[in-house]
Formats: C-alpha cells, structure tokens, sequence
C-alpha cells in the first residue's frame, strides 16, 4: 500500500508540474471515474471477458485431455496446434468482424479462441505424462479413467487458466477497440480521440481495477478447488 501511495504522490506532483497536457494529474483522472457509466462500460466488458474465458478454459480442457489421452491422434494434430497457436490473436480479429459482424458475440468469439491456448496445452502435456501404471490400477479396481487423470491435470489446467485470463482481458481491451459502441476499450479509444485525457486515465484505472477483482477472485477459487494439491504438497515435503 505504501509503495502505491508514493506511486499515486508522484503521478499527481508530475501531472501539476507538466504541461504537455498529456499526463494530467491522477486526481484528475479519479474525478473522472464518476463519468464512468458501469451499465455501459465496465459490465459489457466484465461480461465478454468472463464468458470468453469460461468457454476457451472449457473447450482448452476438454480438448486438451482428449488430446493427450488419444496419445496415437497428437502426432497428427500437434503441428496444426502449433501453428494455430503461433498466430497472435489479435491477427484474427478482422477475420472474426467480417465473419461475425461487430457483434458482442463475435468479441465473446475472439475471446474464448485466444484464452483457449493455454489450458488446451497444459491439458495435452499433463495427460500425456501421467503414469500409465495408475491407469493399470484404475482399471483393475474398476474405476473410471477419469477418476485418475482429472486430480492429475487439474492443478496444470489451473496453472493455465491463471495464463488464460490475462489473455481474455487483454483479448476484451482489443476487440472492444474495433467497431464497438460500448465497454472499456471503446472507452478508452473514444477519450483518446476526443483529447479527453483524463477520462482515458480514468477507464486504464478501471480497468486495472477490474484485472485486480477478476485475479483476486481466480486466485480464491484457485485455493479452494487445489487445497487437497496443497495440501498433498506440505506432506510430500514434510
């Protein structure tokens, strides 16, 4: 808290001694957070990122395990994977406007296409290393395949999913910042157009803000759904 404090100090000492009218100060951009509509700007965006990345980190998962459980398909599909991953998600955002339209549907789209990397990997790499032998005892004692891999990949699926978000919010950003009429990133646009430059500071605080909620409330869920992990870890190292 200390170390923000002096942060925001400096940030409000430069914007009154500047006069670039660029960098104004950061009481400025504060009293332009009521400007801030949360119907209009910061649920859309809230929205688009959270469904995109429920549906890459769903679609990552289940693509992921299949994946790396059908060990005899990922040589095939394995190149493919690797290109299409290599593409930067921001290069198929024209292709999805004119496929899509400029829709919330097509940004949900683009979302989930980029936050889906991460997870389908991890999901590949961690099915592919569990150790048959426990796949030999699963099936002698009658037990699903599943009840063995899932506690198996579950904490690099996590570990994944913690990638995808950032993803997915940078992804929201992006694709709110062509042809879109609300969110934070045609927010931030607009103001940057119209010289509206501490309301532009005002949308990067919210959204910084929202990256922090968003990563505060991963990071619960996180602890709660890999306590047993944790827990497991602490003995192994004891």
């Amino acid at each position: 808290m200390l170390v923000a404090a002096l942060l925001l100090l400096v940030w409000e000492v430069a914007g009154r001694t500047g006069d670039t009218g660029l960098f104004p100060p950061v009481s400025d951009a504060i009293a332009e957070l009521a400007s801030i509509d949360p119907w209009t700007d910061v649920l859309p965006s809230a929205g688009r990122a959270l469904a995109g990345f429920a549906i890459g980190v769903t679609l990552g998962a289940l693509l992921g395990v299949t994946i790396g459980w059908l060990r005899g398909l990922e040589p095939w599909v394995r190149p493919a994977l690797e290109f299409l991953r290599a593409v930067p998600p921001p290069a198929v955002l024209p292709v999805a406007v004119l496929a899509l339209g400029a829709t919330s549907g097509m940004r949900i789209t683009v979302i989930a296409a980029a936050a889906m990397w991460p997870v389908l990997i991890a999901g590949v790499d961690a099915t592919r290393a569990v150790e048959p032998g426990y796949l030999d005892v699963a099936r002698i004692s009658h037990a699903r395949p599943v009840s063995v891999i899932l506690p198996a990949v579950l904490p690099a699926l996590i570990a994944g999913a913690r990638i995808a978000l950032g993803i997915a919010l940078i992804m929201m950003v992006i694709s709110e910042m062509t042809a879109a009429t609300s969110g934070l990133g045609y927010l931030i646009l607009q103001a940057q157009r119209t010289y509206a430059i501490a309301q532009m500071y005002a949308g990067i605080i919210v959204l910084g803000l929202l990256g922090w909620l968003v990563t505060a409330v991963f990071s619960l869920v996180e602890r709660h759904v890999l306590s047993w992990y944790e827990d497991q870890k602490g003995i192994a190292g004891g």
